[in-house]
This record gives C-alpha cells, structure tokens and sequence, in this order.
C-alpha cells in the first residue's frame, strides 16, 4: 500500500508566570550591640539546715556586648551576702558573711539560634557560662560560733595561730579570695526594643572553704534575680525579599499519521515535567494562602494526567538552625504538601513522595529562598 500522505501537526501551549502573586517576605537581620542591666534579689547557700533559714539578700550589676545574633559575652559584679549554718550535736548555728564576685561570662541567645533574630519576639531566653573570683569579708558570727564550739566540744590543731573548732574545720577571717564559676539561664520580656525586663537564675560553685565547714566537696550558692536591661543602638534591622516566581510549563506534541487506506488517527501525548516551589517563612512550615494555592495546581496537573507521580523535597537555609534542627524541618515542609495533595485534592499516596533534605542542597544563592519544598511531577 502506498502511503499518498502524511501529516505532522505539532501544538505547544505555555503558560508562564503563576497566576498568584507572591507576597514579599521580611527578614531581620542582626546589628551587633552593647547593653547594660542591673538586678536584685536573693540567694540561697547550700548547708546543712533548712533552706528558708539560709536566704540572703543578692545584687547584681552588668555590662555586655552582643557579637552576633546567637554569642555574646558580658561582665557581671555580683555581690551582698552569705549563710551558713549547721546542727551540732541538736542545736542549730548560723552565721552570715559578705562578698564581692566579679566574673566574666559567655552568652547564648537559644531563642535566636532556634527560631532566628525576631525584635517582635515577646521572650528571649538566654544561657551563660563563666567565672571570675570571689572576694569574701565580714565572716565574724562564724568565728564566733567557732570560738564557742572550741570552748564547748574541744579543738582540732589547725597548725595557724589559733585552734579551730571538730565543727567549723575551714573558718576563715580577714578577707579570702577563691576562684568561682558558675552558669544559668536568663529570659528577657520586651517592653521595647531597647528595654526588656527580665529573670535569672545561675548556681555558682567555689573551693570548700567557703562556709567555714569542711565537707571534702565543693560549696555552692543560687542566685534569682529580677532586674531591668537597656540596649544600646539598634538590635536589628528590618529587610525585604521578594522571591522570584517559578514558572510553570505546560506542552502538548499530537502527532497525526494518515494513510489511504484505512483512515486511522494515532495520538501521542508527551508532557513535560511540572515544578512547583512553595516557600516558607523562617523556622516555619504551615502553608501561606499564596503558597497552598500552588499545592492546588500541582493537584489539578495530577488529575490533568493520571499516571503522573510527583516528588517533593523539602529543604531548609543552611544560615539559620543546625543539621539537627533544619533535617526535621524540612521533612515536616514536605510533608505538609503531601498531605495537602492527599487529604485536600484527593490524590493517592503511592503517587507522592516525600523526604526532607535538611540544608544539604541550596538551589537559591538568596539563602531566604532555601526555605523551599520543590515539587517535580513526572
């Protein structure tokens, strides 16, 4: 049979940019800053009786500078009073002695290092580690309860000028100085951007001699406070993005062959791959009303062709959070979008994959945009 005709028609169809506008996103970034605060409150000393009977009066006054969004480092004076006091022998004795403690501490912002640099934010919580020296005076009621001790139960030769008491084996007079470190949390209630008031706590630690009892183990004493912090210049500044539109491509090749004898019409549909990007803002991963209308489209191209399957990666911004924070996260990013697709447009499950990727791939060079599930229907 001989072919008299042959037909090839091609039509291509594109629709480019997505019909929802996407909203321009705001990103604060970090201004590095000096601040001072000033604190008051109480402390209580580790000992041997009740707890409500070793309460002291506490203050604390500082400066610090603030290098990036996350470490900092500041200078505390900390200072007022001790107690101490012990059961001996079914009576309870109890004394009380001053101290200055001048220390240096590295910060933390743990609410920027989960949730990035937000001056809206109601609470940030800090952690904090240092030392410095403790620089004790006034310790005279200990060595008054040591005299009477040496008098009542007898004396233990110290090898000093004097004898010391069995009881009190490390009493000390004059003015003793000793090494002190200690660590804690703060959280800071923004009034403004500049003021905050805040609540601290840190347990601080030093050589046994420190409430004149020998006790083979280190001396410890808490501090709470509750103060106010004023910032320096600005803590931040107010940036926006307007990420680019992804495009979404439809084609259509029909080819016809006709022959004389029968007539017959052949159809073959080729369509080429769909990506859809649906961004995220900063830690998050609940969809925008722009951004689920894009997981809409993604559906209904799925229904256009029922064989196709779609994978979608979730991925983080490498810039903000770690490995251990931004792998969930991105999991959690794509799988919103598959339960969108399921629960919302119906699509079966075993045409979706999802996986999470953390920030181990970054196709944007703006990190913001990294804070992406990428959908790819085939």
């Amino acid at each position: 049979m001989n072919i008299k005709k042959t037909v090839f028609a091609t039509l291509l169809a594109s629709t480019a940019l997505c019909a929802s506008a996407q909203e321009a996103k705001t990103e604060y970034v970090f201004q590095p800053h000096w601040y001072v605060q000033g604190q008051f409150g109480a402390q209580y000393t580790l000992g041997e009786v009740s707890m409500g009977k070793l309460i002291s009066p506490n203050a604390q006054l500082g400066v610090g500078y603030n290098f990036g969004k996350v470490v900092g480092a500041r200078f505390v004076v900390n200072a007022w009073q001790s107690k101490g006091g012990s059961e001996i022998q079914g009576e309870t004795y109890k004394w009380k002695y001053n101290y200055v403690a001048p220390m240096i501490d590295v910060t933390f912002n743990m609410s920027n290092l989960i949730s990035g640099v937000n001056p809206n934010r109601l609470v940030d919580v800090t952690a904090f580690i240092g030392g410095g020296v403790n620089i004790a005076f006034s310790n005279d009621e200990a060595n008054e309860v040591n005299n009477y001790l040496l008098n009542t139960y007898g004396t233990i030769n110290s090898g000093s000028a004097y004898e010391k008491s069995q009881f009190l084996r490390n009493v000390w007079d004059n003015t003793s100085a000793r090494a002190v470190g200690h660590a804690g949390l703060a959280a800071d209630f923004k009034v403004t951007n500049k003021l905050a008031v805040g609540v601290e706590v840190a347990a601080n630690f030093l050589s046994d001699t420190y409430n004149s009892k020998k006790a083979g183990n280190v001396d410890w004493y808490f501090n709470g406070l509750v103060g106010v912090k004023y910032a320096f210049g600005e803590t931040s500044k107010e940036r926006k993005i307007e990420p680019p539109a992804p495009q979404i491509v439809y084609r259509d090749r029909v080819v016809e062959k006709i022959v004389e004898k029968p007539v017959e019409v052949k159809k073959v549909a080729e369509v080429e791959p769909l990506r859809m990007d649906v961004f995220f803002n900063i830690a998050g991963f609940k969809l925008l009303a722009s951004e689920a209308q894009k997981v809409g489209e993604v559906a209904e191209y799925m229904k256009k062709y029922p064989s196709s399957k779609v994978t979608i990666t979730g991925l983080a911004d490498k810039g903000t959070g770690t490995d251990k924070i931004n792998i969930p996260l991105s999991k959690k990013r794509a799988e919103i979008v598959k339960d969108m697709l399921i629960n919302k447009y119906g699509i079966s499950a075993d045409r979706i994959t999802a996986e999470g990727k953390g920030s181990s791939e970054q196709p944007y060079t703006i990190p913001e945009l990294n804070r992406v599930s990428i959908c790819v229907v085939k």
